[in-house]
């Protein structure tokens, strides 16, 4: 990728690389791809990706259907050259494309029938779908010979599916599988289980109460403000994380390029503080309190414990949790407006940059944006602003200005840097995991 201005990219497709099915991958491709993602009627999750693209409010009128299915600021030179124009300078591009699932290509069968297509996708990485797989059960891939990257050290991979992960936690101690993510309330007893064979990989990532704004209960700021007070996130990340978590002090983590430390004043344990705020607005007289949680994944713990310190710090005698079978339950319910009180939230940035994960959270085309509810159109000038600077010192200070800003007026409960705790069985050693995305880039298996 090439630019001059960080506003007109150049990007070139390598020759020789192929998909699964031996279609090659061409400029085309990834603009297919790309225009189809953000094509608003197609409802893709990661459309917002494409946001600082021009044409892509094109896709996506305020009112009515689009007129075109295509952004003016993509075309393709050649079946190896794409050129990108975006609304404005953003040097953080090149993160996006490298690592975000929005900029993946598509085959052109893809686009024959999607339905089929997403139960058994084709892609153009080092291993390949084997069969039809039962999305309740397994996945099997196989090496693919024509990749034309560094080649796999395994025939293939066996991908089981757990509607709880404890059982997972259960089949790993039996060697019954191999890799797998820890659920949170297993963190504490990890090492002694499994010894050295886990890692605790420290992400660009936030755990955060969510709160419903739009409910009257939680409008004024001083509420949730005082709610985030009265956690105790030292206590919570020795007794239930094991000490693997890092209690959150801002939105972004140290983990996120030039993130400050300390920014949010509200995130310190401070009983006294907050029953002073939630005084001055006025008590709490919205009832029972219930706070909104995905089931059989370990989250069980930390918010009976966050209930329990809301209960006994706020004086609020009603406090409950609600849990919903897993996340597909879970996120339907935030969708349709169903959470009637604070919730699960959580963002791991696809890539380590602060832009990423306030434009996720805090902007209407933001991926991470249905978990917040909450836009900010000043914060999201002030990141274009940082995006467009020149240097890393004003493009960070533009972030932590943008970052103060969504601070003020607490969308959010910020609680944990969140750390992705995998382990493994005694059939595999030397398991390393990276980031960018989150990949196993190393496993030995054992003979």
């Amino acid at each position: 990728m090439e630019s001059s201005d960080n506003r007109h990219w150049v990007i070139k497709i390598k020759d020789g690389w192929t998909f699964h099915n031996g279609e090659p991958v061409t400029a085309q491709n990834y603009v297919d791809a790309w225009n189809a993602t953000a094509y608003g009627p197609n409802a893709w999750a990661n459309s917002g990706s494409f946001a600082n693209v021009k044409g892509y409010a094109d896709l996506n009128p305020s009112k009515g259907e689009p007129k075109t299915k295509t952004m003016s600021g993509l075309k393709v030179v050649d079946e190896h050259t794409i050129e990108v124009d975006l609304t404005g300078p953003d040097s953080q591009f090149p993160l996006a494309v490298a690592t975000g699932p929005a900029f993946m290509p598509l085959p052109k069968v893809a686009f024959d029938d999607f339905d089929a297509f997403d139960k058994a996708p084709i892609g153009d990485g080092p291993f390949k779908l084997t069969g039809k797989p039962n999305l309740t059960v397994s996945m099997e891939v196989n090496r693919y010979d024509g990749y034309k990257g560094p080649k796999p050290g395994s025939d293939g991979v066996v991908f089981k599916f757990y509607s709880d992960l404890h059982t997972a936690y259960t089949d790993a101690q039996g060697n019954g599988v191999d890799i797998f993510r820890v659920p949170v309330d297993k963190w504490p007893h990890v090492k002694k289980d499994f010894g050295d064979r886990f890692s605790a990989f420290k992400a660009p990532a936030l755990q955060f109460l969510g709160i419903p704004l739009k409910d009257k209960r939680f409008s004024d700021p001083r509420v949730r403000k005082a709610i985030s007070l009265a956690i105790d996130r030292e206590a919570i990340n020795k007794s239930i994380f094991g000490g693997l978590n890092d209690p959150a002090k801002s939105i972004t983590s140290p983990t996120h390029k030039g993130s400050p430390a300390n920014l949010c004043d509200y995130c310190a344990f401070d009983p006294a503080r907050a029953k002073q705020l939630l005084a001055e607005a006025g008590g709490w007289s919205g009832g029972t309190m219930q706070i909104w949680l995905p089931g059989g994944l370990g989250y069980e713990p930390l918010f009976t414990a966050i209930a329990n310190q809301i209960r006994q710090n706020l004086g609020i005698q009603d406090v409950q949790i609600k849990t919903l079978p897993g996340f597909t339950a879970f996120f339907e319910a935030l969708g349709k407006k169903q959470v009637n009180g604070p919730y699960r939230g959580m963002w791991g940035s696809f890539y380590p940059s602060m832009a990423e994960l306030l434009t996720a959270l805090f902007t209407a085309d933001g991926g991470g944006q249905f978990s917040t509810g909450y836009v900010n159109k000043q914060m999201a000038e002030l990141v274009e602003q940082g995006n467009a600077a020149d240097g890393d010192a004003e493009q960070t200070a533009k972030y932590v200005e943008a970052e103060k800003l969504a601070l003020a007026d607490a969308p959010v409960v910020p609680l944990f840097y969140d750390s992705y705790v995998y382990a493994w069985s005694e059939k595999v050693a030397d398991v390393e995991i990276d980031l960018t995305p989150i990949n196993i880039t190393k496993v030995t298996v054992k003979q």
